[in-house]
């Protein structure tokens, strides 16, 4: 063992032997091979694959440090096991075992990420996640340029037709370019990126939990080349966002960008305060020029969705007391609507799939690590917690089940470096000598 690496490992008695390093690769594959993944039809199996060597290499570790606020996670995904019960047909089975696998591997992720501080270092996990951002945005223009594309040869070719007889199932091996959408009275269909995910919303909701960890990974950086490719990244973004018309992406963007100005101000950083200002000035000067908010409001003229919805929420909670504790296992068809019960932001499907004590487990985590992280000391740390702050919001209109991998991200990678002793995303207030010399007695 080489001496710079043998002085950083933590103090050991003589007795006990360090904990073996665990590699980066198994995450890192997850965000950089995240084309590949898609292309091939595997995005809803990479983490059920990837949680293989993750576990083995934590096996062979011996020894898992959970930090606080992981716990709320982890205890939710234990309590999706009982409200199987509640399943009644093949395909719903089929639907659970793909969201459990999906959910149970986020959470030995996050496991993984706190005990890899070394190897999954911060610049490592940010730039996995600018990378994704990109990628995101790559998606968006394939979206706009062929509407009508949609991945064919993937591995749904291997699936058996009755599992594949599942609509959540089925879009997910035979991925589409985009949400086309032709409400009656339109005068020509709405084209709407969704590509990698099935729906519109899910690219949207993306972009607002991305945005934020690129901001952060080209600050972590410091240089001006890595600040130009952010903003090269940001104008290129402009138009999938303008044809996507969400409304729900343009109010996750002004919450992420109003809560870090808001906190820069008050911290008294008036020069990041003026970049944020003028940047976001000329993002939104750019989405109003081209269109964004006149494409929404021509979208709700002709398909009012936000009374749809508030009739499917009504129905959704109504429905949820009965099967108060275990919740249905998976969404049921409304009783009023074409609308499925249970897929209209992630909230509502947790409520109505795992009941209300599912729903206080996973909103406990979210909260709770927007609470634990509330104090992010500069302003990469604040940009993160803006992603955070921002899932909060999102959660409650959208369906989060394949971002849950960053937002775990986001907030392991805050929670662990709030916990070490020294961190240079999170750095600690030296104590006095008297609190120090206090703590050796104690």
């Amino acid at each position: 063992m080489s001496t710079a690496i043998r002085d950083s490992l933590p103090a050991t008695s003589a007795h006990v032997a360090p904990s073996r390093e665990l590699p980066a690769w198994p995450v890192l594959v997850l965000l950089w091979g995240m084309p590949a993944w898609w292309a091939f039809g595997l995005l809803p199996f990479s983490m059920l694959i990837m949680t293989v060597p993750m576990v083995a290499y934590l096996v062979q570790r011996g020894r898992v440090s959970i930090v606080p606020g992981t716990m709320p996670w982890l205890a939710f995904v234990v309590w999706m096991v009982p409200c199987a019960l509640m399943l009644d047909s093949l395909g719903r089975i089929i639907g659970f075992g793909m969201r459990f696998s999906q959910f149970a591997g986020v959470a030995i992720a996050l496991v993984y990420l706190v005990n890899a501080p070394r190897s999954l270092t911060v610049r490592r996990v940010l730039s996995g996640l600018s990378f994704t951002w990109a990628f995101i945005i790559v998606c968006g223009y394939l979206g706009m340029l062929w509407p009508d594309g949609e991945l064919t040869l993937t591995v749904g070719k291997l699936l058996p037709a009755s599992v594949l007889e599942n609509e959540y199932v089925r879009d997910l091996v035979f991925p589409g370019f985009s949400e086309v959408q032709e409400p009656w009275g339109a005068e020509e269909p709405f084209v709407r990126p969704s590509a990698p995910f099935p729906y519109a919303n899910g690219w949207g909701a993306a972009l607002v939990i991305l945005t934020p960890a690129a901001i952060a990974a080209a600050l972590e950086r410091g240089t001006a080349k890595a600040i130009c490719w952010l903003m090269v990244g940001a104008a290129l973004a402009v138009p999938p966002a303008v044809a996507s018309s969400n409304r729900g992406l343009l109010l996750g963007l002004v919450i992420c960008i109003a809560y870090v100005s808001v906190r820069l101000l008050l911290r008294g950083r008036w020069l990041a305060f003026l970049w944020v200002c003028i940047l976001s000035s000329g993002m939104l000067f750019l989405l109003s020029a081209s269109g964004a908010i006149e494409g929404i409001v021509a979208r709700q003229e002709v398909a009012d969705t936000t009374t749809g919805r508030s009739l499917l929420y009504e129905e959704t909670f109504a429905r949820t007391f009965e099967s108060p504790i275990l919740g249905f296992g998976s969404p049921r068809p409304s009783l009023s609507s074409e609308i499925t019960v249970g897929t209209q932001g992630a909230l509502w499907n947790t409520m109505f799939c795992f009941g209300f004590v599912g729903l206080a487990l996973f909103a406990w985590f979210l909260i709770g690590a927007a609470i634990r992280t509330a104090a992010a000391p500069n302003t990469i740390t604040l940009w993160l917690h803006s992603a955070v702050v921002s899932s909060c919001v999102v959660a409650v209109f959208y369906g989060l089940d394949r971002h849950l991998l960053w937002i775990c991200l986001i907030i392991g990678l805050l929670l662990r470096e709030k916990s070490l002793p020294s961190s240079r995303l999170w750095p600690h207030e030296p104590r006095a000598p008297r609190e120090l010399r206090e703590s050796r007695e104690a």
